[in-house]
């Protein structure tokens, strides 16, 4: 990433006032604000999968409002202060990516003045340290086999459970908040009507994720209407896949069991390099 040591710089014009023969440079002094100088630092030049990229914006004069804007308007941020003498000179930004590829970032700086300084910058998401979700397959869950839709006979293979899976990962809350995490929806499967063919093929999804997080899986039957029905019965309703604990032995098959409530799911996994 190519964000260290930018300087940018906004130079306002010499205010021009008119004035006649008589007047003189003490009666009608001409006014400029001081130059706002803008400097952005990072902690990286090459942010990957979920690592967090910290990006310190430096100013010469107060900032009111700063603004930043991700991928072509994608994602839009900003915080802003109504005291007269602003927000100090030093802000802090958060960043962090679930997928791979190029991210255009533009920034906008407006200081106690309304001066303001705009610029962007192109940054590349790599791997790093991210295991690759390639494939799930549901072994047997609670009441496998089983009526989940009592509105049909018990000869009715559409008693059975219309399942999907889904994988929760965590993300960071707010750019402007510092390093505090919540759960989010990574992946929600379409359902499996009549819980038919439980192998699912996530190799087009590109799931990746740090080795050092932890995955929660949820599985449900789907009744339609967004209305679901969790097959896993106790509290919490889902299980948690600790990448951690494989990270020495690696092996390419995951498989997360719970024999109290007869669930298994294998996960086939690809490992970074090295």
């Amino acid at each position: 990433m190519n964000l260290k040591a930018l300087y940018f710089l906004v130079l306002l014009p010499l205010a021009i006032t008119s004035c006649d023969t008589a007047s003189s440079d003490d009666e009608n002094p001409e006014t400029q604000n001081p130059a706002l100088r803008v400097q952005i630092t990072t902690n990286t030049a090459t942010p990957f999968i979920d690592y967090i990229l910290e990006a310190e914006i430096t100013t010469s004069n107060s900032i009111k409002e700063v603004e930043v804007t991700d991928d072509g308007g994608a994602s839009y941020t900003a915080r802003e202060t109504s005291e007269p003498e602003g927000q100090g000179t030093q802000v802090k930004l958060y960043f962090s990516y679930a997928t791979l590829g190029t991210r255009k970032l533009e920034f906008k700086v407006t200081d106690i003045y309304g001066q303001v300084v705009p610029f962007s910058e192109t940054i590349t998401v790599t791997r790093g340290n991210a295991v690759r979700i390639l494939s799930a397959e549901v072994i047997s869950f609670y009441k496998k086999d089983q009526t989940w839709d009592p509105e049909f006979a018990d000869t009715d293979v559409n008693r059975l459970a219309d399942v999907g899976i889904g994988l929760l990962k965590s993300k960071l809350n707010d750019r402007f908040g510092g390093t505090d995490y919540t759960m989010y929806r990574w992946y929600i499967s379409e359902s499996r009507q009549n819980q038919s063919n439980l192998f699912f093929d996530l190799t087009e999804e590109n799931l990746y994720i740090d080795l050092n997080k932890e995955i929660r899986i949820g599985l449900a039957d789907d009744d339609g209407g967004n209305i679901a029905q969790s097959l896993i019965p106790d509290f919490p309703d889902y299980r948690i896949v600790d990448l951690k604990t494989y990270a020495t032995t690696r092996p390419k098959v995951i498989t997360l069991k719970d024999d109290s409530i007869d669930l298994e799911i294998k996960f086939t996994v690809e490992w970074p390099q090295g």
